[in-house]
């Protein structure tokens, strides 16, 4: 850590890593064990250090998911995921870098059992502010203040919705409850792949005004 560089250096450095690697305008996602490493950490850091990340962070696949999917739905940590798939555990647990390498290592073995991947979750509110838009040059990577606020208590006005991903991987769909009762003209996302003559395929669901 006393040799590591800076939030903001790390974001470019993986950003010119992505373009070096040929990645950056691929069809890639990022992989974590649990939702905490993007849906909070990476997020509440960001907005409080006023840094700008990439948008390729807003959905993730969570190994979690697909792992419980493959062993019968297990709850375990990773160090116990990695051990019950046959693999040895390298290095120190809750070592960032050991931590991913290990995540690395679960992953290419679920995939070499054929799992077919998909996005498991997203950051449904995205600010609309343009100067929150990632740019990868270094005067570009403040921010606007930011007050932490529950979605329920910021005016719909002040958001855009970017569709998040369903569970199938593909962008959710967007709706609007038309039956009379307390929810009638409230927005939720559904199901992607939702049609009228088979229904949902995935079980995602979520509102998008309180």
């Amino acid at each position: 850590v006393d040799r590591g560089v800076t939030l903001s250096e790390a974001l470019l450095k993986h950003d010119k890593w992505l373009e070096n690697k040929g990645i950056k305008n691929t069809n890639f996602a990022v992989v974590t064990w649990s939702n905490w490493d993007c849906r909070v950490m990476l997020e509440s850091e960001c907005r409080y250090k006023k840094i700008c990340k990439p948008p390729y962070f807003n959905h993730w696949i969570n190994l979690k998911v697909p792992f419980r999917e493959v062993f019968g739905g297990v709850r375990c940590n990773l160090k116990e995921a990695v051990e019950l798939a046959g693999l040895d555990w390298q290095g120190r647990a809750h070592c960032g870098l050991d931590d991913a390498r290990n995540t690395a290592r679960l992953l290419a073995l679920l995939m070499h059992r054929g799992f077919k991947f998909s996005i498991t979750n997203s950051l449904m509110w995205q600010s609309a502010d343009p100067l929150l838009a990632w740019n990868q040059a270094p005067g570009h990577l403040s921010a606007p203040p930011y007050y932490p606020q529950k979605p329920k208590d910021l005016h719909i006005s002040q958001f855009q919705f970017n569709h998040p991903y369903c569970f199938c991987g593909v962008k959710s769909t967007k709706g609007i409850v038309r039956k009379p009762g307390p929810k009638q003209g409230a927005v939720f996302f559904g199901c992607g792949n939702w049609t009228l003559a088979t229904g949902a395929r995935c079980h995602y669901f979520e509102w998008v005004t309180p």
